[in-house]
């Protein structure tokens, strides 16, 4: 079969970038804006007036507002009273108004003017100095944005230009020498066998058998056939006549191939008759010598079953001594059924290779099933092909050309694990495409490096997810919000009432009497004539007695009555407000890769898994359109490593630069820029959400209805 390009005047100038050596899957992205410095220096920012001009303003404004409004018009008004009292006072109604007088009134006018005067010339100044101040910051502002604003622009530029030249699409190369790829549709399959296939024919020669039943292949194809490459399509079995699938094998691998084909599907087939079917291929295979095609195998067949055959297949000779001399009478006898199971087999496939092709070998080699409904020729086939292969692999001396097999699901699984030892001994690359996650793919699955593209089946996908394998992860488990409020109003009411009546009565009665006897004498003397020689003497005495008595009798009665009431009253009011937010995470063993993305990833997307070195795996997308090559910035290699970090570009400190001097005055002002400091960092976010909507925390208003107590006993 000769395919021919598509678009024979653009399509390999378009992609023949596609044949640049190292083989690829496809193609990883990696977007070069993540690699955008940023522009290091801040913005400048305008410096702020200096307190004093904006105090001098507003102080000056308020003096030369307090002068006009007070002392000016006060100092007029006393200056032209004079001069009135002095033009009333003046002789005569013409007489002219006295010199005094006039400099008396410009005498009290003239300060309030003069302080007037010089209260307006400094706030004028001031407003100067203000006016002047803010155009030269804004001034220079300016000139710093224009200057930053041309710095940012040339460093943007120069970005630009540095990130237009990294590439975006990098190469994701084959890893190791075997490869299964599970899911993906035909379409993503073409696509995947164009990007891999082109890639490899740079290195190595290809062979693909295209088991789809779609010819997937037929891009690849028709791509090297443009390319110029030498291009071996063959299209069975609509055209098997031409192919030359079996032209280079010897009797005995032949007879083994044919053998496991027709027992392929039967693993447990009985040893015995696949050793009766080896013997009688073995036997008839010698009989015909040197020249052993299908075709003659099955005229051999049949004359040993006795069916007529009209053909010119076997020579007079062959046909005698396959009929008499191969096997005894007995013998055909019991092995009827073998000889025509066979028969049955090789009779769809006699015409293999009778017609074979001159062109020779490719370097691209694709054998492909047509489209035709599945039938036995079909099924016969595959396997035959396969078998093909492992003795074109096994037997070869010179360099293996890589291997894919698109549609590896109708293959039995040790004949692909025969396939695979072979692939391996021998360091051919083997990559294996299955529709399905299932039967004979999942026992192949883990014999080399693992890619899924999209899964649509739910158990396909659900067994992919569990072959990628789990992580531990922390995640939110629950979240818990309370909102609670509490109110109690107490009310004590106390009422006491006492009366106490106190009666007494006493009765007192007494008795006295007394009686006694007094008596008294004495000498008394008195000075008299000189010295006291001759005093004056007096002598008196006094008996006295006395008796008496007395009887006192007294009766009290006292009545006390006391009267006692008290009553109190209580009242508490209490209000309270609560709320909560809290988070749960715990620690979970979920899928690396849900089934669900698998089920829906795009057509040309696939995910390629690879186990690292002591334990783990590691997971990349990977783009297999190989209309990629075609945009920018696409790199047929790996992606290069990521430029390093950029260095810390210093950033001019306005503290450090010389002071700008003002243009007004002669005295030089202060320093008006301070340093401006890094922003504070940004508080965080607070763990307390406040209280609630429609709820209040802390004291209330005092026009607040519910604002103290209650009333004591419910009423207003």
């Amino acid at each position: 079969m000769m395919g021919r390009p598509v678009d024979p005047a653009g399509l390999l100038s378009r992609r023949e970038r596609l044949f640049s050596p190292d083989p690829r899957l496809g193609w990883v992205f990696r977007d070069r804006w993540w690699f955008l410095r940023p522009f290091p220096e801040p913005p400048p920012r305008q410096q702020a007036l200096p307190d004093y001009l904006a105090r001098r303003v507003r102080e000056t404004e308020q003096a030369a507002q307090r002068r006009l409004s007070r002392t000016f018009p006060v100092s007029a008004g006393i200056g032209s009273l004079l001069l009135l009292f002095a033009a009333c006072t003046a002789p005569g109604s013409g007489a002219a108004v006295p010199v005094g007088s006039l400099l008396l009134g410009a005498i009290v006018a003239a300060p309030g003017t003069a302080l007037t005067w010089w209260a307006v010339r400094q706030r004028n100044a001031a407003r100067q100095a203000y006016e002047l101040a803010r155009q030269q910051i804004t001034n220079g502002y300016q000139d710093q944005a224009r200057q930053w604003q041309a710095r940012k622009h040339a460093h943007d530029t120069a970005e630009r230009a540095r990130l237009d030249s990294l590439p975006e699409w990098g190469a994701a190369p084959r890893p190791g020498r075997r490869l299964d790829v599970f899911g993906g549709n035909l379409w993503a399959w073409e696509a995947l066998l164009t990007t891999y296939g082109t890639s490899t024919l740079a290195v190595q020669p290809l062979l693909v058998l295209d088991l789809s039943r779609e010819f997937v292949s037929r891009e690849l194809v028709e791509l090297a056939q443009a390319a110029w490459m030498g291009v071996d399509a063959q299209l069975l079995p609509s055209r098997q006549a031409s192919s030359t699938l079996l032209a280079d094998m010897p009797p005995q691998d032949l007879v083994d191939a044919v053998v496991e084909s027709i027992h392929g599907g039967t693993p447990d087939a009985a040893r015995a008759d696949r050793s009766m079917d080896d013997r009688i291929l073995t036997k008839v295979c010698g009989a015909l010598g040197d020249n052993v095609t299908l075709g003659r195998i099955a005229a051999a067949l049949r004359a040993l079953m006795g069916e007529p055959d009209d053909g010119d297949l076997l020579t007079r000779e062959e046909r005698r001594h396959i009929t008499g001399n191969l096997f005894t009478v007995e013998y055909r006898r019991q092995a009827h059924a073998n000889l025509s199971r066979i028969e049955s087999y090789v009779h769809p496939l006699e015409n293999l290779g009778t017609e074979p092709s001159k062109e020779g070998v490719g370097y691209l080699t694709c054998i492909a099933l047509d489209s035709r409904a599945r039938n036995v020729r079909s099924e016969l086939l595959t396997d035959l092909v396969v078998q093909w292969v492992t003795h074109r692999i096994t037997a070869s001396q010179d360099s293996t050309p890589a291997l894919v097999i698109a549609g590896a699901d109708e293959l039995a699984r040790r004949h692909l694990e025969r396939l695979s030892d072979a692939c391996e001994r021998r360091g051919v690359p083997l990559t294996l495409l299955f529709r399905r996650l299932r039967d004979t793919s999942a026992e192949m699955i883990g014999g080399g490096a693992v890619a899924f593209m999209r899964l649509g089946n739910h158990e396909d996908a659900a067994k992919a997810a569990d072959f990628i394998g789990r992580d531990h992860r922390f995640v939110l488990s629950q979240i818990t919000k309370n909102v609670g409020g509490n109110e109690s109003h107490t009310s004590t009411d106390t009422r006491g009432e006492g009366d106490s009546d106190t009666y007494s009565t006493s009765h007192t009665t007494g008795t006295s009497r007394n009686w006694g006897t007094s008596r008294s004498s004495g000498v008394s003397y008195s000075g008299g004539e000189m010295f006291g020689l001759f005093p004056d003497r007096s002598t008196s005495s006094q008996r006295g007695s006395n008796r008496g008595g007395g009887s006192s009798t007294s009766d009290t009665r006292g009545t006390a009555t006391s009267t006692s009431r008290n009553w109190s009253a209580a009242y508490a009011f209490a209000e309270g407000t609560n709320w909560s937010d809290a988070d749960t995470t715990q620690r979970v063993y979920e899928y690396a890769v849900e089934p669900v993305t698998l089920q829906h990833l795009p057509d040309h997307a696939l995910l390629l898994v690879l186990s690292a070195p002591g334990g783990g795996r590691t997971i990349t997308p990977v783009e297999c359109d190989p209309a990629i090559i075609t945009l920018d910035r696409v790199t047929t290699g790996p992606l290069p490593d990521p430029p390093p970090p950029p260095a810390a570009v210093p950033v001019p400190d306005p503290a450090l630069a010389p002071p700008v001097q003002p243009q007004w005055g002669t005295h030089p002002a202060p320093q008006w820029a301070t340093r401006q400091g890094a922003p504070p960092p940004r508080a965080p976010l607070a763990s307390d959400p406040g209280p609630p909507p429609g709820q209040q925390s802390g004291p209330r208003s005092p026009d607040d209805p519910r604002q103290g107590p209650p009333p004591l006993f419910g009423k207003g």
